[in-house]
C-alpha cells in the first residue's frame, strides 16, 4: 500500500513539474510571437496603405 502511495505521489510531482515547464515555455513561446506581430504589424499596414494608393 505504501509502496502505492509513493509511486502515486512521484507521479503527481513529475506531472506538476511537466505542466510547470510546459506553461513557462508556452508563454515565454507566445509573448516572444506576440512581440514579432506586434513591430511588424504598423510597417506591413503602412506598406499596403501605400500600394493601395499607388494603385
Amino acid at each position: 500500500m505504501k509502496s502505492k502511495l509513493k509511486k502515486s505521489n512521484t507521479m503527481l510531482i513529475g506531472a506538476g513539474i511537466f505542466l510547470a515547464v510546459y506553461m513557462l515555455i508556452s508563454i515565454l513561446f507566445g509573448t516572444s510571437l506576440l512581440s514579432k506581430a506586434v513591430t511588424s504589424a504598423p510597417a506591413n499596414s503602412v506598406t499596403q496603405v501605400t500600394v493601395v494608393k499607388h494603385w
